[in-house]
């Protein structure tokens, strides 16, 4: 699972170059993005992987407590968004910080026993 954790991150790494690159203008430092995404595939050491699972759920739940403060703040002021703007928000932090806690060894799933 450690593997899928990691093309995720690849995934979200070219995605996230993609759409600069259509949105604004491409730059090295989304390239430098996917390249730090690969690292833990390229090395395959269990400290990289638990490295980056952990950077991974931390800014995960950085963003989620963001996504949970700016939905109360709009909820105090009756600036009431769609549920589709905070949706998103949690979803991806959610689904991210899985993935992370995945690479970290913290949430191990085996598929050998999930299959009948």
């Amino acid at each position: 699972m450690k593997r899928v954790s990691a093309f995720y991150c690849i995934g979200m790494a070219i995605l996230n170059l993609v759409m600069d690159s259509i949105n604004t203008r491409f730059t090295f430092f989304d390239i430098f993005f996917v390249i730090l995404a690969a690292l833990p595939l390229l090395v395959n050491k269990k400290w990289l992987y638990q490295l980056f699972g952990g950077i991974i759920s931390f800014i995960s739940l950085f963003v989620l407590s963001a996504v949970l403060g700016s939905n109360i703040k709009d909820v105090q002021q009756a600036q009431l968004q769609r549920l589709w703007t905070y949706g998103m928000g949690y979803v991806l932090s959610v689904i991210t910080l899985s993935f992370g806690l995945m690479m970290t060894g913290i949430i191990n799933i085996n598929i050998k026993k999930l299959a009948v």
